[in-house]
């Protein structure tokens, strides 16, 4: 799974955590239930910059947490020859929090200097696909057999990594998340660095 393997990337190995355990002093509890005061909770790449607000049949705000280029698609086809696929680590939070929303990724789109002359057949203009919504735990516990949802229920946060296909000389210096759900207007927040996978 992309987004449990790439969240434990960012916080450090689970073989890393196991030999913190086994260094400690205090003995093991059993598996996952280590108590010594050397344990830190894993966490997620904190979000960059501002909040993009998507307004539509529902209402919910949107923030860039990690974004890389790669081949290796979960639960996609690898990406056509001569495209990569630019992918989004976001948190997805209704606005107000208090509503059961949902939040169709066909209406973010990742805009990039060299996006329109790029497309093609397989280069389109809003995200490809993504994985299930889940919540911090199941990102960061679930491991592959977390079940991510489709509706967001109320007062709680979710993540998901979606991803866009673009060539593999796209110029993506300065690339945007854009909110495309109303035509004309302009909804953008900066993704910030991109790293290859």
């Amino acid at each position: 799974m992309l987004l449990g393997s790439v969240a434990l990337a960012a916080c450090g190995s689970a073989d890393a955590d196991a030999g913190a355990a086994q260094a400690g002093t205090t003995p093991s509890l059993g598996p996952g239930k280590y108590a010594g005061d050397d344990l830190t909770r894993p966490t997620l790449p904190a979000a960059r910059g501002p909040v993009l607000h998507v307004e539509n049949t529902y209402t919910y705000t949107v923030q860039v947490l990690d974004a890389m280029t790669t081949l290796s698609m979960p639960s996609d086809p690898p990406p056509p020859a001569g495209t990569t696929a630019l992918v989004l680590l976001l948190r997805v939070e209704a606005d107000p929090p208090e509503r059961r929303i949902t939040a169709p990724i066909q209406h973010l789109s990742i805009d990039y200097p060299s996006r329109r002359q790029d497309l093609n057949q397989y280069i389109g203009t809003v995200f490809d696909g993504r994985e299930p919504y889940l919540t911090e735990d199941q990102v960061l516990f679930g491991g592959d057999g977390a079940e991510g949802v489709d509706v967001l229920e109320a007062n709680t946060v979710y993540y998901t990594w979606a991803w866009q296909l673009v060539s593999e000389k796209a110029d993506l210096e300065g690339a945007s998340l854009c909110d495309v759900s109303i035509a004309g207007k302009e909804n953008c927040i900066p993704v910030g660095t991109i790293r290859a996978d």
